[in-house]
This record gives structure tokens, C-alpha cells and sequence, in this order.
């Protein structure tokens, strides 16, 4: 059994954990094939928006905690582990097409990391995210002591990963962490109308726009840069076709070019 299942329909990507005996818990196959398929999906350009879900109750639980428990890793391979987590986590965050996680059932550790990635986070009402961490003796990674701060501030992002309580999707939606939170029903519906609402925006635009986020610049950068980014912009066919739809009263059909 392949631990990445990818679908395409249309211009959205899925890429969907693929471990439900183990409640998709992370693996090097999962995250070298998550890697890959993360990669594919940025480097395709008929592809605008990605999907980023599990099979079966769970999102991720984060590591295998069986397989840690058995030992046999070297240094070597741990250090390996370890960077392919954050190698995961860094592509969602940075690759220039927008990924929505849908998360159903459990998003813990790692799984809450990618998850967090994401530049929209669906969530079903009763779905459970934590950072167990530092309970069970262990660290974060994926970049999450720099980036939950910015999502739901420092003193709610202190709470999540020092005490380590699990919140749910209504939670996580009152707390803005969340773009939605909706019925486990209706997830994945939720998650793919948000994506084609992703995919019919001018790809360009939208990948600096994500750029700019990521980078977090301070006012002055910003300031300097927004005009840069526009000006390259307006080069391309897809400004002009921006401005010829608004003239004209219609969608515009972007190209990427």
C-alpha cells in the first residue's frame, strides 16, 4: 500500500496521507512520496490549487511512536527523519501553488505541523489538533515556533505547544487558526469548493501574494517591494486579461503567463 495517494480533478491536486491502519502516522516513505508528490503538483502548471487530506479517521497522528519505540535508527537516519519533516512542512509553506489541509479526525504532532503549513486549514468541528511535544518529551519542528505565534498570537500559541491540550475545529476556526470549520460530512466538499475558488485566481498574483506572507518583510521592505511586484505584473498576459475582464464585465480565464 502507497503511503501517498494523489488525485487530480480539474486544476485541484489531492494528496492524501495513506496509512488509516496506523492512523496515518508519519513515516520516511510517507514524507519522501508527500515531497514528491507536493513537488509534481507546483511543477504542473495545469495544477492550481492542492488538497492536502488523510484516508481514513485521521489526518496524521505524527510520528510512529511504535516504530520510535523499537529503535534501530541511527544518528544518521534520525537526523535524516527529522529533515525530511521539515523538508515537508517548508514546501507547503513556500511552493507557489496554495494548499488547503482538510482535517477530519486527528491532526497531532508532525500531522498538526503540516497541517498549520497550509496556507488555508479546513477542519471538521469534532476533528482534534495538538502539540503533544513537550508531554512526551520530544520537540516540534516545521517551522511552528515561528509560525503559530503569527496565526493566533503569542500567549494562545504559548498555550498550544508548552501545556500540549488538544482543541477542535470550532476552536480553531473562533481562534481564526482555521479558514472554516464544518460537519465531517461535508469536509471534503468544503475543502474542494474553496480550492476552485484557489484555482480560477490569477496564479501569478497568487503565488507573490503567498511569497510576500511567508517572508513576513517589515514595513519599509514591504513598502519598496509591492511596487516591484506590481510593475513585473503588469508584463504578464494575465494583468492585461485581469484588466480586459473587469472592462468587459466577465471572469477572467488566467493562463499563468
Amino acid at each position: 500500500m502507497t503511503p501517498v495517494l494523489t488525485t487530480l480533478d480539474g486544476a485541484v491536486q489531492t494528496v492524501a496521507f495513506n496509512r488509516p491502519e496506523r492512523l496515518n502516522a508519519v513515516s520516511e516513505e510517507l514524507y519522501e512520496q508527500a515531497i514528491s508528490a507536493l513537488r509534481a503538483a507546483d511543477e504542473d502548471p495545469s495544477v492550481r490549487a492542492v488538497v492536502l487530506t488523510g484516508e481514513g479517521r485521521a489526518f496524521c497522528v505524527g510520528a510512529d511512536l511504535k516504530a520510535h519505540g523499537a529503535g534501530g535508527r541511527t544518528p544518521e537516519r534520525q537526523r535524516y527523519y527529522t529533515d525530511l519533516g521539515q523538508r515537508v512542512c517548508e514546501l507547503i509553506q513556500t511552493m507557489s501553488t496554495p494548499v488547503i489541509a482538510a482535517v477530519a479526525g486527528y491532526a497531532l504532532g508532525a500531522g498538526a505541523e503540516m497541517a498549520v503549513s497550509a496556507d488555508f486549514l479546513v477542519m471538521a468541528e469534532d476533528a482534534k489538533m495538538g502539540f503533544p511535544e513537550v508531554s512526551i518529551g520530544t520537540y516540534v519542528g516545521g517551522g511552528v515556533t515561528h509560525r503559530l505565534p503569527r496565526l493566533v498570537g503569542l500567549r494562545r500559541a504559548t498555550d498550544l505547544l508548552i501545556l500540549g491540550d488538544r482543541f477542535t475545529g470550532v476552536q480553531a476556526a473562533e481562534w481564526g487558526l482555521a479558514h472554516a470549520a464544518v460537519s465531517a460530512g461535508e469536509l471534503t466538499a468544503a475543502a474542494h469548493e474553496l480550492a476552485a475558488r484557489l484555482a480560477a485566481k490569477a496564479p501569478l498574483s497568487l503565488a507573490k501574494m503567498k511569497a510576500a506572507l511567508f517572508r513576513d518583510d517589515d514595513i519599509e521592505t514591504a513598502l519598496l517591494d509591492e511596487p516591484r511586484q506590481l510593475v513585473e505584473l503588469m508584463g504578464t498576459r494575465d494583468w492585461a486579461e485581469g484588466v480586459a475582464a473587469f472592462a468587459e464585465k466577465r471572469d477572467p480565464v488566467f493562463e499563468g503567463r
